[in-house]
C-alpha cells in the first residue's frame, strides 16, 4: 500500500539516508510539493480536460453537455469540487444540489438538478436531455489535500505514486549538491511523465473540454 509510510522509506532508501538525516518534516513537505505538481501535470495532458491554472485563481473546468450521457470523469479526484453548475435550455446558469451519500442519481431524463461523486466521476441527475456546447460547469480547489498522516495515500493511480518518490529523493540530493543522483532522479521523473501522458492523454476524447482561470470569492 503506498501510503506515506511507504512513501517515506522509499524515498529515505533511495536518498541512501536515515530519517535522522533526512527529517519527516522535510521529507513530508516534499512529497506533498511533487504530489501537487503531478496532479496539475495530468491535469494538463489529460485528453479532455487541458488545465491553464493561474498562480490567484480559482480553475473551472468547462465540458459539453451530452444528451444522454449523466457520467462525466475527471483526470484525478485529487482536487476538491467546490460547486458543479450547468447551461440550461435558455443559457441560464443554475448550480446543482450534492447528493449526499445515501441519495442516488435517478436514471430518469430531463434537466439536471443534482449530482454526485463516484470515483472519479461526477454523475448528474436527471440524465440531461439536451446538449449545449461548455453546459457543465466545475469549479475546483487550486491544491491537492495534504498528505499528513502515516497511512494517507496520494489520490492518483497507485503505478504513478512513484514519482512523488522520485521528486523527494530529488530534492534531497539537490539540497547536498550531488548533481549526478539529482539528474538520476529527474530522468526517472521525465520517463514517468511521458507514461503519465500516454496513460492520461488519450482518455475521454470524444468530447471537447476546457479548463480555464476565473477568480471567484467563496468566503
Amino acid at each position: 500500500m503506498p501510503n506515506v509510510v511507504n512513501l517515506t522509506l522509499d524515498t529515505l532508501m533511495l536518498s541512501n539516508t536515515v530519517s535522522a538525516q533526512y527529517k519527516a518534516a522535510d521529507l513530508l513537505r516534499n512529497l506533498n510539493s511533487h504530489y501537487d505538481d503531478i496532479v496539475a501535470y495530468i491535469w494538463s495532458v489529460d485528453g479532455s480536460w487541458r488545465f491553464d491554472e493561474g498562480v490567484d485563481y480559482l480553475p473551472i473546468g468547462e465540458t459539453n453537455l451530452v444528451k444522454d450521457q449523466a457520467d462525466y470523469q475527471l483526470p484525478s479526484t485529487a482536487r476538491r469540487i467546490h460547486k458543479v453548475e450547468i447551461l440550461d435550455r435558455n443559457g441560464n446558469t443554475r448550480e446543482l444540489t450534492p447528493l449526499s451519500e445515501k441519495q442516488q442519481p435517478t436514471d430518469q431524463k430531463g434537466d439536471p438538478t443534482s449530482y454526485k461523486m463516484v470515483g472519479r466521476s461526477i454523475i448528474l441527475s436527471p440524465v440531461p436531455e439536451y446538449n449545449y456546447t461548455k453546459g457543465l460547469i466545475i469549479y475546483m480547489s487550486k491544491s491537492v489535500t495534504q498528505l499528513v498522516d502515516g497511512t494517507d495515500e496520494p489520490k492518483i493511480d497507485r503505478e504513478f505514486h512513484r514519482y512523488i518518490v522520485y521528486g523527494a529523493t530529488r530534492d534531497w540530493y539537490f539540497a547536498k549538491t550531488n548533481i549526478t543522483k539529482k539528474r538520476e532522479m529527474e530522468r526517472e521523473m521525465d520517463k514517468m511523465k511521458l507514461q503519465i501522458k500516454d496513460f492520461y492523454g488519450q482518455r475521454h476524447t470524444d468530447y471537447d473540454a476546457k479548463i480555464k482561470p476565473k477568480l471567484e470569492n467563496y468566503q
